[in-house]
């Protein structure tokens, strides 16, 4: 007994726990939220590269990928049995299921985005260290919220459409996707 005892503890490896993740505000069932987990910066550091051509599910140097369908509000998954190390989340929503994370002209995402410890870069993506979460033996959860970029809005002083609604000499002009109001003055000030 003591012998195959001892033999069990060598053949397997040292599991260090799970990592629970709640995605929180998703904006709509749309689409499919796209879920990266690395361990290590090289991998992460490429799929931020990858993530606007290739997605994230074609993705070689992940330790695990999922994607799960979209419903609004609030989403978990669980990341059982994972080796002790640090690990960094990248999660995007990815609304028209076209496999990647969109972006406008200037490489800025149009559709929402997260990464783990909701860390954010400054013209760009966050970093592996700054997005990293230490699993040490312990299960652990974490909580990321998804960033959805407000659109740019072009404006004119009276498109037709609109109108002055309510007579005070605003010409109004919404985007009801993503809940910009646009207020021009009309009266010749």
């Amino acid at each position: 007994m003591f012998s195959f005892s001892l033999l069990m503890s060598v053949a397997l490896p040292a599991w260090a726990g799970d990592l629970k993740v709640t995605i929180e505000g998703v904006r709509s069932d749309a689409g499919t939220i796209m879920i990266g987990l690395y361990d290590n910066l090289a991998g992460f550091d490429a799929a931020i590269k990858r993530s606007t051509i290739a997605g994230l599910l074609n993705d070689s140097e992940r330790l695990v990928g999922v994607a799960l369908r979209a419903a609004t509000g609030t989403q978990s998954i669980v990341f059982t049995q994972l080796h002790p190390g640090k690990f960094a989340l990248i999660i995007f929503h990815d609304e028209n299921d076209n496999g990647w994370l969109d972006t406008n002209f200037w490489g800025v995402p149009t559709e929402g985005y997260g990464f783990s410890n909701n860390a954010q870069g400054f013209l760009g993506a966050p970093s592996f260290a700054e997005s990293s979460v230490t699993i040490d033996g312990e299960d652990t959860s974490i909580s990321i919220s998804l960033i959805y970029p407000r659109a740019f809005v072009a404006f004119s002083a009276d498109d037709g459409e609109s109108g002055d609604r309510d007579g005070d000499g605003e010409t109004k002009h919404a985007d009801a996707d993503f809940g910009i109001s646009v207020h021009a003055r009309t009266d010749g000030d």
